[in-house]
């Protein structure tokens, strides 16, 4: 039996939501974002377009940059996830 590999796009979208809406709200560009966390400017456009899948280490830099921890930014992406799959 072959292992099925998860698909957890759903979950990198919702990070990318998540990240946009949260700088938005600080007021932050892409860039000034790249500048407080030290991650580069078109890798936090392309998470939060959902088309790049961060690693944990740069969830934790843009938390920082965006004056959040970590958990909170994962606890609202489960919450994201819950309400798309009750829209769903």
């Amino acid at each position: 039996m072959a292992n099925k590999r998860p698909n957890h796009n759903h979950l990198y979208r919702c990070l990318g939501e998540v990240i946009n809406a949260r700088r938005k709200r600080l007021k932050l560009t892409q860039d000034e974002l790249a500048a407080e966390s030290g991650v580069n400017r078109a890798f936090i456009s392309n998470i939060e377009q959902g088309r790049r899948n961060p690693s944990i280490g740069a969830v934790a830099s843009i938390a920082k940059g965006l004056r959040t921890r970590v958990s909170k930014m994962l606890a609202k992406c489960e919450e994201c996830m819950i309400d798309q799959e009750k829209s769903a």
